[in-house]
C-alpha cells in the first residue's frame, strides 16, 4: 500500500479509514490509520505533514488528514484534541529580566551608589534597576555578587517516559552495529513505529544531545605521560558506555556465533575481534597485547593472537587440531573478558601500561638496549 496524489493534485483516499475516537490524540489516530493500511506510522505522519519537512517533528496538517480519510476537517478538529494548536486565553506574562554574570558587578555598584546618594528604600531601588528586592538586598550587603546557583537539569514527563526506551534502542544499535549509533530521526521513527510512543522530535533530540553515547566526548583520547613510559603517549580511554556495547556484542558472539555469521573457529573469531577493534579506531584493544605479555611473562615481540594461542590449554599447537582450535577460541573469549574487567577499573588502562613498563625494566635485553653508549662495553 502506498500513498500519493491523483493526477489533478488531490491527495488519495486511504483504503481503510477508521473513525477517530472523541478526545483521541492525533498521533494515536495516525497510528491506527497506518496500521489499518499496512503503513509505518512515521511514514504516514510525514506524509500528512507534507512538503518540505515531511514529518520531522512537525504537526500533521488538518487539511491533509481530512483529504486522506474523506472526513470533514472541522469534524476531525472537534474529535482530535490536539490536531489544531490551541490559542492562549490568558494574557502573556511579562518576561523576567536576567542579568548576565559579567554585568552584575556594575549593577551592584549602581544600586549601592543610588542607595548612598539618595537613601532610597529597597522597593524604589528594585523598581529603578528592574530587579527583585532580593537582588537589591544582596547588593547592599556586599559589592561582590554571589555565585549563581546551579540548577538541576529539568526532566520533563516525556523524557522520563521514553528515556529508558531510547536507551534500549541505542544499546541495541551499538551492540549490533559495532558502536555505530542511529540518528535522532531514526530513533524518533523507531519510537513511533515499534513502540507506539507519542513523543515530539524535539524531545528525542534534546535527550540524545546530552546522552553519553551521543556526546562528542564519547571517545576521549588523551595523553598521560609518565617518567620512562614511552607507551603512555598512545594511551586512550574508551568511554564506559561504548565499552559496554562491545562487551555485549562479544558475549553474543560467544554464545551464538552462527547468528553473527561465524563458525566458532579461532581464525574467524580473531578476524571478527580485529574488525571491531578497527571500527573503534583501535581503541577497543588498546593495551591488550601488553596485558597478555605481562600475564605470560614473555612474548613482547608477538602479536596478541599468537599470545592467546600460547596461553591456551596445552600451549602452542601448530597446525591447530580441532580440539586445540576450540580451546584457543574459548581462551580468547575468556582473556578478553578478563582484560575488559581490568580496563574498566579506575585508571585501568594506565595501570596496564605501567605494569608492562615495570615488566620491561626487569628484562636484561631491555636494560642493554636502553643503556647509554658509555655504559656499554
Amino acid at each position: 500500500m502506498s500513498t500519493g496524489e491523483n493526477d489533478d493534485g488531490r491527495l488519495r483516499l486511504l483504503p481503510v479509514r477508521p473513525r477517530p475516537k472523541p478526545g483521541e490524540s492525533t498521533d494515536s489516530y495516525v497510528r491506527r490509520l497506518a496500521r489499518a493500511n499496512h503503513l509505518k506510522p512515521s511514514y504516514l505522519r510525514g506524509y500528512l505533514v507534507g512538503p518540505p519537512d515531511y514529518g520531522r517533528g512537525k504537526r500533521p496538517r488538518a487539511d491533509r488528514l481530512a483529504a486522506v480519510t474523506g472526513r470533514q476537517q472541522d469534524t476531525l478538529e472537534r474529535a482530535l484534541s490536539d490536531l489544531m494548536r490551541q490559542k492562549r486565553t490568558e494574557p502573556d506574562r511579562p518576561k523576567r529580566r536576567f542579568t548576565k554574570r559579567a554585568d552584575k558587578p556594575a549593577l551592584f555598584a549602581a544600586i549601592r551608589k543610588d542607595a548612598q546618594a539618595e537613601r532610597l528604600p529597597v522597593s524604589h531601588l528594585a523598581k529603578r534597576h528592574h530587579v527583585s528586592h532580593a537582588t537589591v538586598r544582596q547588593a547592599l550587603k556586599s559589592p561582590t555578587p554571589p555565585p549563581r546557583k546551579k540548577r538541576p537539569p529539568i526532566v520533563g514527563p516525556a523524557k522520563e517516559r521514553v528515556g529508558p526506551t531510547i536507551d534500549a534502542i541505542l544499546d541495541e544499535c551499538a551492540a549490533t552495529h559495532a558502536g555505530q549509533l542511529p540518528t535522532v530521526r531514526e530513533v524518533w521513527e523507531k519510537l513511533l513505529d515499534d513502540h507506539d510512543a507519542t513523543v515530539s522530535y524535539g524531545t528525542v533530540h534534546r535527550y540524545m544531545s546530552s546522552h553519553p553515547l551521543k556526546n562528542a566526548d564519547t571517545l576521549i583520547s588523551h595523553t598521560e605521560l609518565t617518567t620512562g613510559n614511552y607507551l603512555a603517549a598512545s594511551q586512550q580511554t574508551f568511554h564506559a558506555a561504548v565499552f559496554k556495547q562491545y562487551r555485549a556484542l562479544l558475549t553474543a558472539v560467544r554464545r551464538e556465533p552462527a547468528r553473527q555469521g561465524l563458525d566458532d573457529t579461532f581464525a574467524t573469531t580473531t578476524a571478527f575481534v580485529l574488525g571491531l577493534d578497527a571500527g573503534s579506531n583501535w581503541n577497543m584493544l588498546a593495551g591488550f597485547q601488553e596485558w597478555l605479555v605481562v600475564r605470560r611473562g614473555t612474548g613482547h615481540d608477538l602479536t596478541w593472537p599468537i599470545l592467546v594461542r600460547h596461553l591456551a590449554p596445552g600451549g602452542w599447537v601448530h597446525p591447530l587440531t580441532q580440539q586445540a582450535d576450540t580451546a584457543a577460541a574459548t581462551t580468547l573469549h575468556r582473556l578478553l573478558s578478563e582484560f575488559f574487567d581490568a580496563r574498566e577499573q579506575p585508571d585501568g588502562l594506565g595501570k596496564i601500561f605501567r605494569d608492562y613498563q615495570s615488566w620491561l625494566t626487569t628484562q636484561a635485553w631491555y636494560q642493554f638496549e636502553t643503556a647509554e653508549p658509555d655504559q656499554i662495553g
